[in-house]
């Protein structure tokens, strides 16, 4: 009879310690889904993120983890990446997908925003498909979206903060495959991720259409400040050797001499010389 008390008290000891360590689990996980505190909070709003400049072709792999600077969103604080598109891109596919690995994920969502930093969209968790893991990847959150980098120049990639700590259960790889070809169910568990602070995250940018060159983008060069020619002062004597060379050039019918002659007075601001040289043609 001692001896099955003992194992009685035993087994409930074995249960009690599993419990606790389960609740300690629990508090563990709990606390590393906190929300970053304000104190993190690195810019005041939106025009202050720093935003990774993009090329007009890009396929990205990145984690966004605890390292990313945080920011204040409608639903709390997050970690995020932002990023500014190409000035050579027009219209643009954008591809986000967010993996699911080790029963973790990131809920992704993202802010498409104006020139002025203004949100224009928001793709919401809603606004991503699950797309089961075939050979070549993970099974992951996965969102397509256009838009006209005009209207939308900057994106961030973020959580929501009031989605920490939910669970998503999507279909088994094998079970995906079945389904999509009429087979028979196998029997396999399928996997629970846990929505967390940072994770994996998968950025393809593809450009559709340029963006047209402006004239009025470029700055224009100041222009250039035109200086009035100083006024030379004439003496006497070169005012006289003007007039007497050009009406002497054009008495010996040396026409093009005179010209020179004249054009030569007239840079020295010489005055009478164009009377003289008419002068002297209309006389000969």
């Amino acid at each position: 009879m001692r001896t099955i008390m003992n194992n009685k008290h035993s087994f409930i000891a074995v249960v009690l310690g599993a419990l606790l360590s389960g609740c300690a689990s629990d508090a563990q996980v709990q606390t590393e889904l906190t929300p970053p505190t304000n104190a993190e909070v690195c810019c005041g709003d939106f025009s202050q993120f720093p935003y990774a400049q993009l090329n007009d072709k890009e396929d990205l792999k990145f984690d966004l983890d605890l390292s990313a600077p945080v920011g204040n969103f409608s639903e709390g604080n997050s970690h995020f990446a932002a990023f500014r598109f190409s000035d050579r891109s027009g219209e643009v596919m954008v591809t986000v997908s967010s993996m699911m690995v080790d029963g973790s994920v990131l809920a992704p969502e993202v802010l498409l925003l104006d020139e002025s930093f203004n949100v224009v969209k928001k793709i919401t968790l809603d606004d991503f498909a699950v797309l089961p893991s075939d050979a070549f990847t993970r099974t992951r959150y996965i969102s397509k979206f256009r838009t006209n980098t005009d209207n939308t120049p900057y994106f961030v990639i973020y959580t929501p903060a009031d989605k920490l700590g939910q669970s998503i259960k999507v279909d088994h790889p094998a079970k995906a495959r079945a389904k999509e070809f009429g087979e028979a169910m196998p029997m396999v568990t399928d996997p629970t991720y846990t929505y967390q602070l940072g994770g994996r995250i998968e950025l393809q940018v593809e450009t559709l259409k340029l963006r047209p060159f402006r004239a009025s983008q470029v700055s224009q060069p100041a222009a250039k400040q035109t200086l009035a020619p100083a006024k030379i002062k004439v003496q006497p004597e070169s005012r006289d050797f003007y007039i007497s060379s050009i009406e002497q050039a054009v008495k010996m019918g040396d026409i093009p001499k005179a010209l020179g002659l004249l054009d030569e007075a007239k840079a020295l601001n010489i005055q009478g010389a164009q009377e003289a040289f008419v002068k002297a043609v209309n006389s000969k």
